[in-house]
């Protein structure tokens, strides 16, 4: 069965309130997986990955970056929101970096087995910290922004990356995709990405509806970036 709880932890000034979700049938300690939330915050889209992620045999972590509370209502509000996290990239990492240590400390987890997956704006935190070089195993980005973080960071990207993306994604376009490629060489990371093509942003919300924004669900990448995720946490984790 699968139980999901709420997740309340503090640190960096702020209450953060997330959502844990593990399968009750299974004994031990298991792998954990980060799940970060889109532009809106924390929501259900996000407990639902979770939840299916649970079901894979994970202890799943729908963390929370803007802090307890603060979810956007429309999308003005999540501009808002993000824009308010995406001002210090620091203090973004510090967040990301919380949720790593508290989940880390949570009975279940198996602390040396830790990946994050996110969603847009989630996607690039993701990558950011697979970019501060902590020791996780994987990161997956579904359909991200890889603008650097412009922080000095040095040395090798730990963290096994896996980028899910559409070709006509108008908030990262092929000549980003070819940058970020650059950029996780020149870290050393081992990465490799998915690119489907008459796909933009968004696609894996099924209310992701507006083709003319360049923001439309596709079912086909959608369901195949997900089975491209559980095969690389498989291989990752050795859980196959």
């Amino acid at each position: 069965m699968i139980k999901t709880d709420k997740f309340t932890y503090s640190g960096n000034g702020q209450t953060y309130e997330g959502v844990i979700a593990h399968d009750t049938d299974f004994k031990g300690k298991r792998p954990v997986v980060m799940v970060s939330h889109t532009w809106m915050g924390q929501s259900k889209f996000e407990e639902d990955k979770a939840t299916e992620l649970a079901k894979m045999g994970y202890l799943a972590f729908a963390i929370d970056v803007f802090g307890k509370g603060k979810r956007a209502k429309d999308a003005d509000q999540a501009e808002e929101l993000m824009n308010e996290a995406l001002a210090d990239r620091q203090e973004l990492l510090d967040r990301l970096l919380l949720a790593l240590e508290k989940v880390k400390e949570h009975e279940l987890a198996d602390s040396t087995k830790v990946g994050i997956i996110g969603f847009c704006f989630g996607g690039k935190c993701a990558l950011d910290l697979a970019r501060s070089g902590v020791d996780i195993k994987a990161s997956v980005c579904f359909h991200g922004i890889f603008d650097p973080p412009g922080l000095e960071q040095e040395g090798d990207i730990k963290a096994k990356i896996l980028v899910l993306h559409g070709w006509e994604d108008p908030l990262a376009f092929p000549k980003d995709i070819v940058a970020l490629g650059y950029e996780l060489t020149e870290r050393n990371a081992v990465w490799e990405m998915d690119i489907f093509g008459h796909t933009g942003h968004a696609f894996t919300n099924p209310n992701a509806k507006s083709p003319d924004q360049g923001m439309e669900y596709n079912a086909l990448a959608s369901d195949r970036s997900w089975q491209r995720m559980t095969h690389f946490f498989e291989e990752v984790f050795g859980t196959k």
